[in-house]
């Protein structure tokens, strides 16, 4: 397994975040160029496994199962009894 070390310059840049009245982010604005890498990002994610990214509630069940399975808070599941 491969480790890429993060740079500075990996991150997307936001030239300003748009907010609503309560002053929650809403939207930002990039440039195009920035769109381009998101874009390339986003062609990465299998059709098969967008649709998790499009439903929060599936995918914060998601992240949570992970985060308990890393803590080693698992049992085992018996097929038989579903």
């Amino acid at each position: 397994m491969s480790t890429v070390a993060k740079r500075k310059d990996d991150h997307i840049e936001v030239k300003q975040f748009l907010t609503d009245v309560k002053g929650h982010k809403m939207a930002a604005v990039i440039d195009i160029e920035e769109f381009d890498r998101v874009q390339a990002v986003l062609d990465l994610i299998p059709s098969s496994e967008a649709w998790l990214y499009k439903n929060k509630k599936a995918l914060d069940s998601v992240q949570k199962g992970l985060r308990q399975a890393a803590k080693g808070k698992v049992t085992k599941l018996n097929l038989d009894e579903l």
